[in-house]
């Protein structure tokens, strides 16, 4: 599909596509909050693909901002939290490369 990088197209996916990323995104958190600029990118890029990504706002929920603090290393957002298959966790950071991420699994 090709889209220009000033209005990107809405992905289109069949019904047992969609539900195949829904399960595969039930692995996957946004830690983030409302007024970030950096998030906002990201939160579009999520509407856009059609993902459904748990979003963990830090400033609403404290405990959100202790887990990204803990487990991340930093309290710093937007940050993708990724449930690997084996288990393990990958806290991605960067709005750029998350949105990599997110459009090389899921566009």
């Amino acid at each position: 599909m090709a889209m220009s990088p000033q209005n990107p197209a809405v992905v289109t996916r069949t019904a047992d596509d969609q539900e195949q990323v829904d399960r595969e995104t039930d692995k996957l958190a946004l830690y983030y909050y409302e007024t970030c600029p950096f998030c906002i990118r990201v939160l579009r890029t999520i509407e856009r693909l059609r993902l459904k990504i748990e979003l963990r706002n830090i400033r609403r929920v404290p405990a959100y901002r202790e887990q990204l603090l803990q487990g991340g290393g930093e309290a710093k957002v937007p940050c993708l939290l990724i449930q690997k298959d084996d288990g393990s966790l990958e806290w991605l950071y960067e709005s750029d490369d998350i949105m990599n991420y997110l459009e090389e699994r899921f566009a």
